[in-house]
């Protein structure tokens, strides 16, 4: 099979398929994003993917692919690093409110400027690690990318978690160890007090690789 050549027609397709369709401005914004990566990229190694053909694909379609399964208005993106899922989401659904959250002063300087260059009136950064982030108010939805294990990232993110709030965990391969040892840990709860956990398999366009996102309901 041919490998698809990424343009802008590709780009908007790919929105398409996974139910979003995104206006002028906003195609603008995500291959902007794609080019500040790649510009930063050898300094800060951001990202260990150099094709901005891939970029798009492995980040940006990756990161929208999960935009249907996110709820209210309210996002914190944790270990954001390189924007990703943060900014895209942020930048498809601008009624959103976008807290990007990472540790790394180099990346927090990336993103800063990320959310100048692209002008996100609805997207603050804070420098923080998420165990140490004491949130001001609630967020009704949690994101993490490739960021630990999902055991412990649920015990990281304890103080920026609460009823209602949904955390979702983005995976490559089936995690069963991670969630066969979650389960365990939240069998431990009592049972009103128990998360619910669901389990989708992601199709992101252009993407042969397997991709799971784990949903935890609390």
């Amino acid at each position: 099979m041919t490998k698809p050549r990424f343009n802008a027609q590709n780009l908007i397709k790919g929105c398409e398929r996974i139910g979003i369709v995104i206006n002028a401005h906003q195609q603008r914004s995500l291959l902007t994003h794609i080019e500040l990566l790649a510009k930063w990229n050898a300094r800060l190694n951001l990202t260990a993917i150099e094709s901005k053909d891939d970029m798009i694909s492995r980040h940006i379609l990756d990161s929208l692919a999960i935009q249907r399964y996110v709820i209210g208005s309210t996002l914190l993106d944790i270990g954001s690093g390189g924007g990703f899922p943060g900014l895209p989401l942020a930048i498809v659904k601008p009624q959103w409110q976008v807290t990007l959250l990472d540790s790394r002063g180099k990346r927090v300087e990336f993103l800063r400027n990320c959310i100048s260059n692209l002008a996100l009136k609805n997207v603050s950064l804070v420098k923080s690690r998420i165990e140490n982030y004491q949130p001001h108010g609630k967020f009704d939805t949690l994101t993490a990318r490739a960021f630990s294990s999902l055991p412990e990232l649920v015990r990281l993110s304890q103080a920026s978690l609460s009823k209602g709030t949904r955390l979702l965990a983005l995976k490559g391969r089936f995690p069963a160890k991670e969630i066969a040892t979650l389960a365990d840990e939240l069998s431990e709860l009592p049972e009103q007090a128990r998360p619910r956990l669901t389990i989708e398999k992601l199709e992101v366009p252009f993407l042969e690789a397997q991709r799971h996102l784990i949903i935890i309901d609390f």
